[in-house]
C-alpha cells in the first residue's frame, strides 16, 4: 500500500456495537490530528458509505448490501466477535484484511464472568428474591464449593484464559472445548479438548460458561439434549452469544431441577422480551448484554484502530486479524 490511505468511519445508528457519533467525530479529530498521510472521513447513511466505499483503503464498521470497494486492504470490525452474517461470501472473497476487536474487552467480560459464578456458587440470586418479599430465610440455597469444583468453558479463547487467571486462585479444575483445541491450550486451563468431546466434558462439569461466538457450527450448539448431560447441581453462564444456545430449553432445564441456576448477559432475541418466563425464576441473574462495558471502552477501541492505522500506513502487519473469514475467527 502506498503511504497515504483513506481511511472511513460507518456511523450506522442500525449496528448496535457502533459507538454514538461524537465519539467517531472525536476518533476522526484525533486520527487527523496523529496521522497526516491519513485521510479520514466519516459516513452515516447506506448511500454516502457506498460512495466513500468506492476508493477507500480502510474502512471501520458494518458493509452495507451492495458494497463495491476496489481498492480496500483494511476492514476494522467494531465488535470482538462480529455476528453471524457479518462475513458474507462477498467479504470472505474479498482480498481485504478484517480485524476485529478481541482482547479489547476481555479483563471486563471476564470479570462478568467471576461475578456471575461466585453470586451462583452462593446462592444470591435465591437470597435477592427473598430480599425483594421481605422474606428472611436460611438455608434455600445450594452452594458450590469452587475448591472442590470443575469449570468448564465452551470456547478457549483470550475470555476463557483471562476468567481461567481470575478463577485459578479459587482452586478449581479448569478445563475448555474448543474448535481449535491445539491453538487454544496453556495458561490457567488445565486441559483443552476439541468440541467433539463437548458432551464428554458437560458431566463432569460443576459450572459451565459459554464464551463461542455464533456460527453456522455454534448456533443452537447447547440445547435439551445437552442440558440433560449436566449435574443437576451445576450452574451455567452464557457471555459470549445468545444464538448458541436454545434459551426455551434451558429455561425447560432450570425449571424441571436439571440445573441448578443460570447467569446470562446475551439472548437469542434481544432485547428480551419483557414476558418471557426466565425473567421469573429464583436461580437466574439476567444482565442487559452489558458484560464489556467498562467506564474506558471507547478508549480501548481507538488505541486498537489507532495502532492498526499507523501499522496500514508503515506497511506493518495489523494486529487482531481475522483468520479465517468463512469461519468469521
Amino acid at each position: 500500500m502506498s503511504s497515504t490511505a483513506k481511511f472511513m468511519l460507518m456511523a450506522q445508528p442500525s449496528a448496535p456495537a457502533i459507538p454514538h457519533a461524537e465519539v467517531l467525530e472525536r476518533w476522526a479529530a484525533e486520527l487527523r490530528a496523529e496521522f497526516e498521510d491519513l485521510e479520514v472521513v466519516i459516513a452515516v447513511t447506506d448511500e454516502e458509505i457506498l460512495k466513500q466505499l468506492s476508493d477507500a483503503d480502510a474502512a471501520y464498521g458494518v458493509l452495507p448490501k451492495g458494497w463495491h470497494a476496489p481498492q480496500l486492504r483494511w476492514l476494522q470490525a467494531p465488535m470482538a466477535n462480529p455476528p453471524l452474517g457479518y462475513f458474507t461470501p462477498e467479504l470472505a472473497a474479498h482480498p481485504v484484511i478484517v480485524t476485529n476487536m478481541r482482547g479489547v474487552y476481555n479483563d471486563h467480560i471476564a470479570t462478568h464472568v467471576m461475578a456471575f459464578l461466585l453470586a451462583l456458587a452462593r446462592g444470591l440470586p435465591h437470597y435477592a428474591h427473598d430480599q425483594r418479599n421481605r422474606e428472611y430465610r436460611r438455608g434455600v440455597a445450594p452452594v458450590l464449593h469452587l475448591a472442590h469444583s470443575t469449570v468448564l468453558f465452551i470456547g478457549a479463547g483470550g475470555v476463557a484464559h483471562q476468567a481461567a487467571r481470575y478463577l485459578q486462585p479459587w482452586g478449581p479444575r479448569i478445563v475448555a472445548v474448543d474448535a481449535r483445541p491445539e491453538t487454544t491450550s496453556g495458561g490457567a486451563i488445565d486441559a483443552v479438548f476439541g468440541t467433539d468431546n463437548l458432551e464428554a466434558q458437560l458431566p463432569l462439569a460443576d459450572a459451565v460458561v459459554m464464551t463461542v461466538p455464533h456460527t453456522p457450527d455454534s448456533e443452537g450448539m447447547l440445547g435439551r439434549r445437552q442440558f440433560a448431560l449436566m449435574k443437576p447441581t451445576a450452574v451455567f453462564i452464557n457471555i459470549g452469544r445468545g444464538m448458541t444456545v436454545v434459551l426455551g430449553d434451558l429455561v425447560d432445564a432450570l425449571e424441571a431441577g436439571q440445573l441448578a441456576g443460570a447467569g446470562l448477559d446475551v439472548f437469542d432475541q434481544e432485547p428480551l422480551r419483557p414476558d418471557h418466563r426466565i425473567w421469573t425464576l429464583p436461580n437466574v441473574l439476567i444482565t442487559p448484554h452489558v458484560a464489556m462495558v467498562g467506564p474506558d471502552i471507547d478508549q480501548r477501541r481507538f488505541d486498537l484502530i489507532a495502532d492498526n492505522c499507523r501499522r496500514l500506513l508503515a506497511g506493518e502487519p495489523l494486529q487482531y486479524v481475522v483468520a479465517d473469514k468463512i469461519l468469521g475467527f
